[in-house]
């Protein structure tokens, strides 16, 4: 059941409460309503969100927008949601966010926060939604995308299927990308698919299923990532599989698939133990953390990634792995074009993004910590590259996802999904406490003066903290 935890995710910029409220007035869509909280401003936004600002320039941590003790799920009726209840389609307690993305858009209206929830629990109704303005019991309610017809009968594998996402990616064409790895608890019920939707409308704009010929009986796939070049037709997919140990290319245009397989994928043993504030747990997690470097014409791509048991980070080029040439040996029959970097980490950790100036962000899992690494250094590791931004021991006690957005101004903002997941792994969540969490900040505000920007000097040690061991 505990395979692959495909866990990365991240949001938009909303408030500590989870919830928008003035005097116990809950804002209407489109009202824009400013307070002041703690020296802080806070501005109420489009569906019900709220976007933290500092009110001074000094460096802003990373903010609690919304917040669930447990999830909840949008119904048409009470009797609908009782229903599912009765029928355990949907079990309150149950069900694990996972991932997260934001779309602005061009007005406010187009507004939309993701979020997964992959079904490796009993009891979760759907697997990919949107966040609402409406909250149950404190908990923001959750609308499933594209709508619930997507997730009825999936067991037959139709075309019209969402089985169970552990992350997406929205390009710049507006194109909503879902990795559905068409497993439910530990039974593989059909193969897995990349979809594409339009985010707008929801309209399916692409849709390939995996060969039974290049994937396995245990292939999970967890992590997706979108290669836009040039055109919006000019699309590569990279697909995290953490069970099978191998990243999957599938060239759109062509509609084909190969896979990548090497030893870099794989889990380390003395990193499949988990320490998570006091509580230990094993997972055997293999590729799962992937990267982009920003694309520059005319200048090849890295892909950075790494598996979630393990404390190295390694890249390839993509121009390798876009030329499908190179794998007709066998998947792995190019292990020289994968490459490790020198330094480790200290401890686990899953997804991982970086921003448009070359900035990698990551959680460490067994930290509570939120760090970056300047990957024009080519230093991984290094104290003079790498710098813990964050620690906390409440908000930050997994990372599963983080997502580098553009906001409607063309500021850049970091996301991230946390989760207590020892508890969720030793089925111990307490639905009286708070437990899931989506946290927003602009990356210039995190970024500034962490040492991780490449030309940038650090700031003192008592803001930032140089990574190594023992930190």
């Amino acid at each position: 059941m505990w395979k692959c935890l495909g866990l990365g995710v991240v949001f938009l910029l909303f408030l500590e409460n989870g919830e928008c409220y003035r005097r116990g007035r809950k804002p209407t869509v489109y009202e824009h309503t400013y307070y002041e909280e703690e020296g802080n401003k806070f501005l109420c936004l489009v569906l019900g969100l709220c976007a933290y600002f500092p009110s001074s320039q000094t460096k802003s941590n990373m903010k609690v927008i919304y917040k669930w003790s447990y999830l909840e799920y949008e119904y048409n009726t009470e009797t609908e949601r009782r229903a599912a209840i009765d029928s355990e389609e949907f079990i309150p307690g149950k069900g694990t966010p996972i991932d997260v993305n934001v779309f602005y858009g061009h007005h406010p209206s187009e507004k939309k926060m993701f979020v997964t929830i992959p079904r490796f629990q009993k009891g979760v109704p759907f697997s990919v939604g949107t966040v609402t303005n409406r909250t149950r019991n404190g908990n923001p309610i959750i609308a499933p995308f594209p709508s619930w017809d997507w997730y009825r009968n999936v067991e037959a594998c139709g075309p019209r299927r969402i089985v169970s996402v552990y992350r997406i990616a929205i390009d710049r064409c507006g194109r909503l990308w879902v990795l559905d790895n068409g497993v439910v608890l530990d039974k593989k019920v059909c193969q897995p698919q990349i979809l594409a939707f339009d985010v707008r409308t929801g309209r399916l704009a692409y849709r390939h299923e995996l060969s039974k010929d290049i994937t396995t009986d245990v292939t999970l796939m967890v992590t997706i990532m979108a290669d836009v070049r040039d055109s919006c037709d000019d699309v590569f997919i990279y697909s995290a599989d953490c069970q099978g140990n191998t990243i999957y290319v599938t060239d759109v245009n062509n509609d084909v698939s190969w896979a990548a397989k090497d030893k870099t994928m794989y889990p380390w043993p003395p990193y499949g133990t988990y320490n998570i504030l006091g509580t230990t747990f094993d997972i055997m997690d293999g590729v799962l953390g992937m990267a982009l470097d920003p694309y520059q014409p005319g200048t090849d791509r890295k892909l950075y990634y790494h598996a979630m048991s393990s404390p190295t980070e390694n890249w390839v080029y993509t121009s390798h792995l876009r030329n499908r040439t190179m794998f007709q040996g066998g998947e792995l029959s190019t292990p020289e074009i994968f490459h490790t970097f020198e330094g480790k980490r200290s401890t686990q950790s899953a997804a991982e993004v970086i921003d448009s100036k070359g900035t990698m962000y990551f959680g460490l899992n067994g930290k509570q910590e939120l760090a970056c690494y300047d990957t024009k250094s080519e230093n991984y590791g290094a104290r003079s590259s790498m710098r813990i931004i964050e620690h906390n021991d409440e908000t930050l006690q997994f990372i599963s996802g983080v997502k580098v957005v553009k906001n409607s101004k063309g500021i850049e903002e970091l996301w991230a999904v946390t989760t207590p997941f020892q508890k969720v792994y030793t089925d111990t969540v307490d639905t009286k406490e708070i437990n899931f969490r989506i946290l927003g900040a602009k990356i210039d505000d995190l970024a500034y003066g962490t040492g991780c920007r490449h030309g940038s000097s650090p700031l003192p040690h008592h803001q930032t903290r140089p990574y190594g061991h023992g930190y």
